[in-house]
């Protein structure tokens, strides 16, 4: 993407959303009145993300474990699929969601009981379906996930 006002220029490749967040860190730049609204977004520091996975997920050439036991089903899959969005924006992994079957695999739950969660899940709007029978992590997901990590971390010290 090319973006040119006035004497000011930039251009940015890369992800579509590598590019939004690159473009509003140049607005951001560019426009200190944006500095406010730029605040007001969420955006998933993906470093801090990983360090707090660490112990929970692996990534295997099989794909990604949840090696975490005790968690509800809705907990295991949130972290599964957070770890595969972290992978992703990684380099880790090419994937961006799965299947059911791989979230029951990775998360060491039965199918039936994932599909039963997914559509919760995404009435409230914590994950999306994408293509055919895929599912991936929305932004509410991923701040779901976050207290997710916080509360099962928090029970690990105990």
């Amino acid at each position: 993407m090319h973006v040119e006002h006035g004497a000011l220029h930039a251009d940015f490749e890369g992800s579509a959303e590598a590019v939004s967040i690159a473009f509003l860190d140049f607005l951001n730049t560019a426009y200190p009145a944006f500095q406010l609204a730029s605040r007001l977004l969420f955006k998933p520091d993906v470093i801090q993300l990983a360090q707090a996975l660490e112990g929970v997920i692996e990534f295997t050439p099989d794909g990604i474990l949840l090696t975490m036991g005790d968690l509800t089903s809705e907990e295991a899959i949130v972290l599964t699929l957070l770890g595969v969005y972290v992978g992703h924006r990684l380099g880790v992994t090419a994937d961006t969601s799965l299947s059911v079957t791989r979230i029951a695999t990775a998360c060491g739950k039965a199918s039936k009981t994932v599909l039963n969660q997914l559509k919760g899940m995404i009435d409230d709007g914590l994950l999306e379906r994408v293509g055919r029978g895929e599912y991936q992590i929305k932004s509410q997901g991923i701040k779901r996930a976050e207290q997710v990590l916080h509360a099962v971390k928090g029970r690990d010290r105990r």
